[in-house]
């Protein structure tokens, strides 16, 4: 599964969850069970009441390649859907910025690997971005 452990504060936690939510609204999640399982992970993460403050100290999530493909995939819609919408270079910003977070994590040969199985006849959709 190609597991990494990733050290979140909750403000990421609560971000990654509405990317989930977003997915969700739309339809748009190819694995709906793995964007439930993901987001019922990251919501189990911080208490109740420290979700009520948002204020607590990050937590180790486990991740695989394929969470993070949802979630990178969560993020360029969510970049798409927000293209008309006046905090576009925020959404910009932040999309940038937890792909460079994220995607890292695995190498160029995990990522091929992981298109390969998800695509056999098609190109690497994480190859030159998200």
């Amino acid at each position: 599964m190609l597991e990494r452990t990733i050290t979140l504060p909750i403000e990421a936690g609560a971000a990654l969850r509405e990317t989930l939510g977003i997915l969700e609204d739309h339809q748009e999640a190819e694995d709906p069970y793995r964007s439930a399982s993901l987001n019922q992970k990251i919501l189990e993460a911080w208490e109740e009441q420290e979700w009520a403050s948002m204020k607590a100290d990050d937590r180790p999530i486990e991740f695989d390649i394929e969470d993070a493909a949802l979630v990178l995939h969560g993020l360029a819609f969510t970049e798409t859907m927000s293209a008309e919408l006046p905090w576009f270079d925020m959404v910009q910003w932040t999309v940038d910025f937890i792909v460079g977070e994220l995607r890292p994590q695995w190498t160029e040969d995990e990522w091929d690997q992981l298109a390969k199985k998800q695509r056999p006849y098609g190109s690497n959709p994480f190859r030159t971005g998200y």
